[in-house]
């Protein structure tokens, strides 16, 4: 099981540049069943907004990221580790920071250079992301979304529209056999994302330096 306070000081020692090995578990306690884990970054513009601490939701997001992998990769699971944004419904870029087979280490250049960038137009995103995932062999399929609020796009003018188009696409995933969670930091956006993902599969986290431990958190939670 892993040691949710490593997690918590290993976000902190990345933060000030140590690169020591980690000890993330306590100690084994069962099988998992093979798995493949998507995080998908939201990677809009606002997500480059400076937090009280300093800090930013996309620095926040790719700290996350690397924890999760790591853990992850440790307990045998297969990581991607993907972004995303949009500026209109013909332009959502899709973002392949990680690959599922790919060392972490390989992908750190990717992933620093990501940017903060325009909308979070989410229900495009999803669906690209699910289908990725559907044939990925494991017999536990899991996407799990970071964002700092509810989705939108500069060529939407009643954001109802794409909540209800996320929501479709998060109820597709499910259909074949996709697992969806969602974190988010935004506490003005949580009936917009339980309305997307179903209240159950979201969690509001109210201090943003928090989110690294409750990525790793919300994952021992749905991992099987």
């Amino acid at each position: 099981a892993l040691d949710l306070e490593a997690c918590v000081r290993f976000a902190a020692d990345r933060r000030q540049g140590s690169v020591d090995e980690p000890r993330l578990f306590q100690r084994q306690v069962r099988r998992r069943v093979s798995a493949a884990v998507l995080v998908l970054l939201d990677l809009s513009a606002s997500t480059g907004d400076a937090l009280p601490g300093g800090s930013s939701m996309l620095s926040l997001e790719k700290q996350a990221a690397r924890l999760l992998a790591h853990a992850a990769t440790v307990q045998g699971r297969r990581v991607a580790v993907h972004g995303f944004s949009s500026d209109t419904r013909h332009a959502v870029a899709y973002q392949h920071l990680l690959d599922f087979g790919e060392p972490l280490a390989e992908a750190e250049a990717r992933l620093q250079a990501a940017v903060p960038r325009h909308s979070t137009r989410l229900g495009a995103a999803l669906r690209h992301a699910a289908a990725l995932l559907a044939v990925q062999p494991a017999e536990q399929r899991l996407l799990l979304v970071l964002t700092d609020g509810a989705p939108s796009d500069i060529d939407v003018a009643d954001p109802r529209y794409l909540v209800e188009d996320a929501r479709h696409a998060v109820r597709e995933a499910r259909r074949r056999g996709v697992e969806l969670a969602c974190l988010a930091t935004d506490p003005q956006a949580e009936a917009a994302l339980g309305r997307m993902f179903g209240r159950r599969y979201i969690r509001i986290v109210q201090t943003p330096e928090r989110l690294p431990a409750q990525l790793v958190a919300l994952h021992e939670r749905l991992a099987r």
